[in-house]
Protein backbone atom coordinates (compact mmCIF):
# COMPACT_ATOMS: atom_id res chain seq x y z
CA UNK A 1 0.00 0.00 0.00
CA UNK A 2 2.91 2.49 0.62
CA UNK A 3 4.58 1.25 -2.10
CA UNK A 4 1.25 2.16 -4.40
CA UNK A 5 1.02 5.87 -2.55
CA UNK A 6 4.67 6.56 -3.22
CA UNK A 7 4.57 5.61 -7.11
CA UNK A 8 1.12 7.81 -7.11
CA UNK A 9 3.04 10.84 -5.78
CA UNK A 10 5.85 10.19 -8.03
CA UNK A 11 3.27 9.89 -10.81
CA UNK A 12 1.72 13.28 -9.85
CA UNK A 13 5.24 15.18 -9.60
CA UNK A 14 6.03 13.91 -13.02
CA UNK A 15 2.76 15.53 -14.29
CA UNK A 16 2.54 19.19 -15.86
CA UNK A 17 0.70 21.94 -13.52
CA UNK A 18 -2.04 21.99 -15.54
CA UNK A 19 -2.84 18.07 -15.83
CA UNK A 20 -3.60 18.77 -11.72
CA UNK A 21 -7.30 19.82 -12.03
CA UNK A 22 -7.96 21.65 -8.98
CA UNK A 23 -10.29 20.83 -5.79
CA UNK A 24 -13.49 19.74 -6.38
CA UNK A 25 -14.75 23.11 -4.69
CA UNK A 26 -12.95 26.04 -4.97
CA UNK A 27 -14.03 29.30 -3.55
CA UNK A 28 -12.45 33.03 -4.77
CA UNK A 29 -13.43 36.38 -3.22
CA UNK A 30 -12.69 39.36 -5.21
CA UNK A 31 -12.16 43.25 -4.64
CA UNK A 32 -13.67 44.85 -7.52
CA UNK A 33 -12.17 48.57 -8.28
CA UNK A 34 -13.63 50.60 -11.29
CA UNK A 35 -10.27 53.13 -11.68
CA UNK A 36 -9.21 54.21 -8.41
CA UNK A 37 -12.54 53.79 -6.50
CA UNK A 38 -13.18 50.50 -4.32
CA UNK A 39 -17.26 49.78 -5.97
CA UNK A 40 -17.92 45.81 -4.48
CA UNK A 41 -17.07 42.52 -3.74
CA UNK A 42 -16.76 39.36 -5.90
CA UNK A 43 -17.39 35.76 -5.27
CA UNK A 44 -16.78 32.70 -7.36
CA UNK A 45 -17.66 29.20 -6.31
CA UNK A 46 -15.82 26.62 -8.97
CA UNK A 47 -17.14 22.78 -7.81
CA UNK A 48 -16.05 19.43 -10.67
CA UNK A 49 -15.98 16.14 -10.41
CA UNK A 50 -13.71 15.38 -13.09
CA UNK A 51 -16.42 14.68 -15.44
CA UNK A 52 -18.92 17.97 -15.47
CA UNK A 53 -18.17 21.62 -13.59
CA UNK A 54 -20.16 24.47 -12.57
CA UNK A 55 -19.29 28.02 -11.70
CA UNK A 56 -21.55 30.53 -9.75
CA UNK A 57 -20.02 34.06 -9.77
CA UNK A 58 -21.47 37.03 -7.85
CA UNK A 59 -21.02 40.85 -8.43
CA UNK A 60 -22.58 42.82 -5.65
CA UNK A 61 -21.17 46.95 -5.18
CA UNK A 62 -21.16 48.12 -1.92
CA UNK A 63 -21.60 51.51 0.04
CA UNK A 64 -21.68 54.52 -1.95
CA UNK A 65 -20.73 52.79 -5.26
CA UNK A 66 -23.99 50.83 -4.44
CA UNK A 67 -25.82 54.25 -5.40
CA UNK A 68 -23.65 55.55 -7.90
CA UNK A 69 -22.82 52.20 -10.19
CA UNK A 70 -26.14 50.17 -8.70
CA UNK A 71 -23.98 46.87 -10.21
CA UNK A 72 -24.77 43.55 -9.22
CA UNK A 73 -24.30 40.51 -11.41
CA UNK A 74 -24.70 36.81 -11.17
CA UNK A 75 -23.80 34.18 -13.52
CA UNK A 76 -23.64 30.47 -13.29
CA UNK A 77 -22.06 28.39 -15.73
CA UNK A 78 -21.96 24.64 -15.90
CA UNK A 79 -20.53 22.01 -18.48
CA UNK A 80 -18.17 18.77 -19.45
CA UNK A 81 -14.58 18.22 -18.10
CA UNK A 82 -13.19 16.89 -21.04
CA UNK A 83 -9.40 15.75 -22.09
CA UNK A 84 -9.08 18.78 -23.91
CA UNK A 85 -11.09 21.61 -20.83
CA UNK A 86 -13.86 23.01 -20.17
CA UNK A 87 -16.22 22.11 -22.57
CA UNK A 88 -19.42 25.09 -21.47
CA UNK A 89 -23.11 23.37 -22.40
CA UNK A 90 -25.32 26.31 -20.29
CA UNK A 91 -24.59 29.93 -19.11
CA UNK A 92 -27.03 32.49 -17.80
CA UNK A 93 -26.73 36.41 -16.28
CA UNK A 94 -28.89 38.70 -14.13
CA UNK A 95 -27.76 41.99 -14.28
CA UNK A 96 -29.26 45.06 -12.78
CA UNK A 97 -31.65 47.27 -14.87
CA UNK A 98 -30.66 44.60 -18.09
CA UNK A 99 -32.63 41.84 -19.27
CA UNK A 100 -31.40 38.35 -18.81
CA UNK A 101 -28.91 36.43 -21.30
CA UNK A 102 -28.49 33.09 -21.33
CA UNK A 103 -26.05 30.99 -24.06
CA UNK A 104 -26.81 27.02 -24.57
CA UNK A 105 -24.68 25.16 -26.47
CA UNK A 106 -25.19 22.00 -28.50
CA UNK A 107 -22.07 20.38 -29.20
CA UNK A 108 -23.47 17.24 -31.44
CA UNK A 109 -25.54 19.32 -33.43
CA UNK A 110 -22.72 22.08 -33.82
CA UNK A 111 -24.77 25.19 -32.87
CA UNK A 112 -25.52 27.31 -30.34
CA UNK A 113 -28.01 29.39 -29.20
CA UNK A 114 -28.25 32.98 -27.42
CA UNK A 115 -30.99 34.56 -25.79
CA UNK A 116 -31.21 38.14 -24.37
CA UNK A 117 -34.53 39.50 -22.81
CA UNK A 118 -36.97 38.38 -25.63
CA UNK A 119 -34.28 37.82 -28.48
CA UNK A 120 -33.64 34.56 -29.43
CA UNK A 121 -31.09 33.46 -32.34
CA UNK A 122 -29.40 30.07 -33.01
CA UNK A 123 -25.46 30.21 -34.25
CA UNK A 124 -22.87 27.46 -35.62
CA UNK A 125 -21.04 26.31 -32.89
CA UNK A 126 -17.12 26.81 -33.78
CA UNK A 127 -14.20 25.06 -31.68
CA UNK A 128 -12.95 27.20 -28.71
CA UNK A 129 -16.39 28.85 -27.83
CA UNK A 130 -17.08 29.83 -24.80
CA UNK A 131 -19.02 31.50 -21.98
CA UNK A 132 -17.24 34.91 -20.29
CA UNK A 133 -16.99 32.96 -17.07
CA UNK A 134 -16.23 29.33 -18.03
CA UNK A 135 -13.40 31.00 -19.93
CA UNK A 136 -11.83 32.44 -17.15
CA UNK A 137 -11.27 29.28 -15.73
CA UNK A 138 -10.68 27.11 -18.71
CA UNK A 139 -6.87 27.25 -18.28
CA UNK A 140 -7.09 25.27 -14.92
CA UNK A 141 -8.08 22.53 -16.83
CA UNK A 142 -5.90 22.68 -19.96
CA UNK A 143 -2.79 23.63 -20.66
CA UNK A 144 -2.18 27.31 -21.45
CA UNK A 145 -0.45 27.68 -25.49
CA UNK A 146 2.10 29.95 -26.39
CA UNK A 147 0.55 31.04 -29.31
CA UNK A 148 -3.02 30.75 -28.33
CA UNK A 149 -5.70 29.87 -31.12
CA UNK A 150 -9.25 32.24 -32.03
CA UNK A 151 -11.05 32.31 -29.15
CA UNK A 152 -15.20 32.75 -29.61
CA UNK A 153 -16.85 34.16 -27.33
CA UNK A 154 -20.80 34.55 -25.99
CA UNK A 155 -22.06 36.85 -22.78
CA UNK A 156 -26.02 36.01 -24.73
CA UNK A 157 -26.13 39.08 -26.45
CA UNK A 158 -23.73 37.98 -29.52
CA UNK A 159 -21.10 35.13 -30.61
CA UNK A 160 -17.83 37.41 -31.08
CA UNK A 161 -14.31 35.85 -32.10
CA UNK A 162 -10.95 37.42 -30.34
CA UNK A 163 -7.29 36.79 -30.70
CA UNK A 164 -5.50 36.23 -27.44
CA UNK A 165 -1.76 36.34 -26.30
CA UNK A 166 0.40 34.89 -23.85
CA UNK A 167 1.70 38.37 -21.88
CA UNK A 168 4.00 35.57 -20.14
CA UNK A 169 4.93 35.28 -16.39
CA UNK A 170 4.20 38.42 -13.75
CA UNK A 171 5.00 38.63 -10.09
CA UNK A 172 1.54 40.07 -9.14
CA UNK A 173 0.95 41.88 -5.37
CA UNK A 174 -2.32 40.78 -3.44
CA UNK A 175 -3.82 41.28 -0.54
CA UNK A 176 -2.73 37.58 -0.35
CA UNK A 177 0.63 37.55 -0.63
CA UNK A 178 2.77 37.76 -3.86
CA UNK A 179 1.73 35.65 -6.60
CA UNK A 180 3.63 34.03 -9.95
CA UNK A 181 1.29 34.49 -12.39
CA UNK A 182 0.57 33.95 -16.18
CA UNK A 183 -0.77 36.86 -17.87
CA UNK A 184 -3.49 36.49 -20.90
CA UNK A 185 -4.60 39.98 -22.50
CA UNK A 186 -7.30 40.23 -25.28
CA UNK A 187 -5.70 41.88 -28.80
CA UNK A 188 -7.77 44.62 -29.65
CA UNK A 189 -7.67 46.22 -32.84
CA UNK A 190 -7.56 50.43 -33.28
CA UNK A 191 -10.83 50.64 -33.14
CA UNK A 192 -11.68 48.01 -30.33
CA UNK A 193 -12.57 50.03 -27.30
CA UNK A 194 -13.51 46.75 -25.36
CA UNK A 195 -10.51 45.10 -23.67
CA UNK A 196 -10.11 41.86 -21.45
CA UNK A 197 -7.05 40.58 -19.18
CA UNK A 198 -7.07 37.48 -16.72
CA UNK A 199 -3.93 36.72 -14.39
CA UNK A 200 -3.86 33.17 -14.03
CA UNK A 201 -1.86 31.85 -10.52
CA UNK A 202 0.74 29.41 -10.86
CA UNK A 203 1.02 28.03 -7.69
CA UNK A 204 -2.80 27.93 -7.25
CA UNK A 205 -3.92 25.32 -10.32
CA UNK A 206 -3.76 28.74 -12.91
CA UNK A 207 -7.06 29.99 -11.35
CA UNK A 208 -7.47 33.68 -12.43
CA UNK A 209 -6.77 36.09 -9.37
CA UNK A 210 -6.93 39.11 -11.38
CA UNK A 211 -9.86 40.04 -14.19
CA UNK A 212 -9.57 43.26 -15.48
CA UNK A 213 -12.46 44.36 -17.88
CA UNK A 214 -12.69 47.72 -20.18
CA UNK A 215 -16.04 48.59 -21.05
CA UNK A 216 -17.05 50.39 -24.59
CA UNK A 217 -17.08 53.71 -23.01
CA UNK A 218 -13.61 53.29 -20.93
CA UNK A 219 -14.61 52.52 -17.83
CA UNK A 220 -11.86 49.83 -16.00
CA UNK A 221 -13.71 47.16 -13.76
CA UNK A 222 -10.34 45.69 -12.18
CA UNK A 223 -11.17 42.33 -9.88
CA UNK A 224 -7.95 41.20 -7.65
CA UNK A 225 -8.20 37.93 -5.34
CA UNK A 226 -8.67 38.38 -1.33
CA UNK A 227 -9.19 34.90 -0.45
CA UNK A 228 -8.91 31.15 -2.33
CA UNK A 229 -10.54 28.56 0.19
CA UNK A 230 -9.95 24.86 -1.33
CA UNK A 231 -12.69 22.37 -0.16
Amino acid sequence: MMRRAALLALAALALPAWAIQPPPRVELDFSVSAGSMDIGEGHDVLQHDGKTYTIASELKTVGVAAVLYKLDIRREARGFVTPAGLQPIHFEEARTRKAPRAVDFDWKAKTITLTDGDKRQTLPLPENTYDQTSFAYAFAFRPLPEKMPTIYLSDGRKLSDYEYRNVGKEKLKTPIGELDTLHIEKVRDADDKRGFEVWLAVAHHHLPVRIRYVEKNGQVIDSTITRIEYK
